[in-house]
């Protein structure tokens, strides 16, 4: 039931983009001996044209005006697929027919487009997913989120040389539940629920925006309506795709960038360097900017208070010791630090000690001991870098401190290799730096392939590799994946589809945000919205909780990360729009505990 709402918005969505032409009285017959009989003859032996409604040109009959006009009107319609030579005739059948054009509703323009005139793609996406607050197993808390996101793309050549490339987007919360964006939070602000400017429901906000020079021979892009295709200069905020499906990272580097050869066809070099602006820093905070230890305490303490069994039947057989416990929850709420925060849970085994509840004072100390420990070894270093000025721990080490506001965005390098056989194979080697602080967690190599079988069906494979030995589970993390897909479901073609099933492979550390699919986000990026009263990424949390229940054989599990199966599905019922259904199943984490399945469904109309 939950996806009848999408469906319906689906159609209200796209309602619009139904075109209908109305019919016109046939014209005086178009002799074979005619100059535009042999013009539209030619294009149709170059291949280039529909001819009449049923696919064919019937070269053998006269034909009427108002089927020739029909045949350049189809022609006008995918004008930018044509050569200079084929534009050419175009412009002069179009100007021949140009009344019956008119009477068929199609507008004549200039086939050479002006120099700064700029071209408009809109994209519209309406998705259903269900977002997680907890999704292991168990534990599952989740809400769905429709959402609808326009996106105005701009192309705007400034001459033969020089391209300009724009984007803005806007989310629209489609049932009440805050649609969910990588960049929406600021990351400056401690709340870590303040939207950042342009970001809340239905506001716009700059998502792109680069130039690019051509540099070298100059290329013919007669059949290239994105302009130049190799040998670019670039500058702005430009999107990067890392390997083959995007996983690890597909988003967007605010900075410079130079590419030697084709992107379309055979090898070309990318060098580049700015900032990555897709990081889920709900996720990589605590790595960077700390965590405060005492409000950890706080929360496990007085988590365990409340739910300790001991505590509850010993109020329960003497009800005057709840005043004790709810002054002792008081006084642990109000430990501004770490040592304070101890030095309380002292006094408060203490103060029972001396009301006669020597058993349930030894039952709560046993029970707490194991958290004390662990703070005591925190502050002695024994799990990163504790900092007692601001009773911080940085779990990435003492290199790896950033404050709040320091990091909206990280300073990386980035280079690759790309060669493609399009239809065939591609190759793509690739490594990437964080620079400053992060830099000492963040430097990465990783490889990608894709290989066609057969025209239809398709292997690919990626793996990454992390080279900074991160704390958290003393390793130098991996991650790869690899799949097989079977059609193409290419947007401008009608009825075509495509079907596969990849693998994901992720160590907790060679995730960062901005991956290509939302279900590979919350599996490898997943934070507990509420965690002991805190938002917590789960890999932190979960080694916390390892360290503080007593049960030292567990400290040294594998955290975070995940391994999974994601199958894919995409359909274009007609040209322009292509719909998507994406299933993650028999997901665990690292260490082994399970998540939850999950499906999105998603529709984009692609408008010109």
């Amino acid at each position: 039931m939950k996806h009848a709402f999408l469906k319906a918005a689906i159609a209200a969505c796209f309602a619009c983009a139904a075109v209908t032409a109305s019919a016109a009285n046939p014209f005086t017959d178009v002799s074979a001996d005619d100059w535009a009989y042999q013009a539209v003859a030619s294009l149709s032996d170059e291949g280039v044209i529909d001819g009449y409604p049923d696919g064919t040109f019937r070269g053998d009959k006269h034909v009427t005006r108002y089927e020739i006009a029909q045949i350049v009107a189809r022609l006008m319609a995918k004008e930018d697929t044509l050569n200079a030579s084929q534009k050419e005739t175009l412009a002069k059948l179009s100007s021949q027919y140009a009344n019956e054009l008119k009477d068929l509703g199609v507008r004549i323009a200039e086939l050479e487009k002006k120099r700064g005139a700029t071209d408009l793609i809109t994209e519209l996406r309406v998705q259903s997913i269900d977002r997680y607050d907890n999704v292991f197993k168990g534990n599952v808390q989740k809400h769905n989120e429709l959402s609808t996101r326009v996106r105005l793309n701009t192309i705007t050549p400034v001459n033969d040389r020089v391209h300009l490339y724009g984007q803005i987007e806007t989310i629209l919360d489609m049932n009440g539940k805050e649609s969910y964006d990588v960049n929406r939070i600021d990351p400056k602000d401690k709340s870590q629920t303040k939207p950042r400017t342009g970001y809340g429901d239905g506001d716009f906000h700059l998502n792109r925006l680069w130039t690019t020079y051509h540099f070298g021979p100059k290329q013919d892009t007669t059949n290239l309506p994105y302009g130049p295709s190799k040998n670019l200069i670039g500058i702005g905020q430009f999107p990067v795709k890392m390997g083959v499906t995007g996983y690890t990272y597909d988003g967007e580097v605010k900075g410079v960038f130079a590419s030697f050869g084709d992107y379309l066809k055979g090898g070309r070099l990318t060098l580049a360097f700015g900032r990555a602006t897709n990081i889920n820093y709900a996720y990589t905070g605590p790595m960077m900017r700390g965590v405060k230890v005492s409000d950890i305490a706080k929360g496990k303490l007085l988590n365990e208070l409340k739910t300790n069994k001991v505590v509850a039947q010993a109020v329960q057989q003497h009800p005057e010791l709840g005043a004790t416990l709810k002054n002792a929850q008081t006084l642990i709420q109000s430990s501004t630090s770490t040592p304070e925060l101890l030095k309380n849970v002292k006094t408060i085994v203490g103060g029972l000690q001396q009301a006669g509840a020597t058993d349930l004072a030894t039952a709560i100390n046993k029970k707490l001991e194991p958290t004390n420990a662990a703070l005591q070894a925190m502050m002695q270093g024994a799990n990163g870098y504790y900092n007692p000025v601001n009773d911080t721990l940085y779990p990435m080490g003492r290199d790896v401190v950033m404050g709040w506001g320091d990091d909206e965005d990280v300073p990386v390098a980035y280079a690759s290799y790309i060669y493609k056989k399009p239809g065939q194979w591609e190759a793509h080697a690739y490594a990437m730096k964080a620079c400053g602080p992060v830099g000492h967690i963040a430097k990465a190599y990783g490889f990608a392939g894709s290989y066609n079988v057969t025209p239809m069906l398709r292997v690919q494979g990626e793996f990454i590799k992390n080279l900074r030995k991160l704390p958290l589970n003393n390793e130098r993390p991996y991650s790869y994946n690899y799949g097989i897909h079977y059609g193409e479901a290419n947007v401008l073609k009608a009825k075509s589809f495509s079907i596969g099933i990849d693998y994901v492979y992720s160590q907790a550390g060679t995730y960062f945000g901005g991956s290509s699919n939302d279900i590979v986000d919350q599996y490898t990026g997943h934070v507990y919205k509420n965690w002991n009263g805190m938002k917590m990424p789960a890999y932190f949390a979960d080694k916390m909780d390892s360290l503080t229940d007593g049960d030292p054989s567990n400290d040294h599990n594998s955290f975070g990360g995940a391994k999974f199966y994601l199958a894919k599905a995409s359909f274009v019922p007609m040209r322009g729009l292509l719909v998507e259904a994406n299933y993650g199943f028999n997901a665990k984490d690292m260490g082994g505990k399970k998540m939850d399945n999950m499906f999105m469904l998603k529709a984009t109309a692609y408008i010109k």
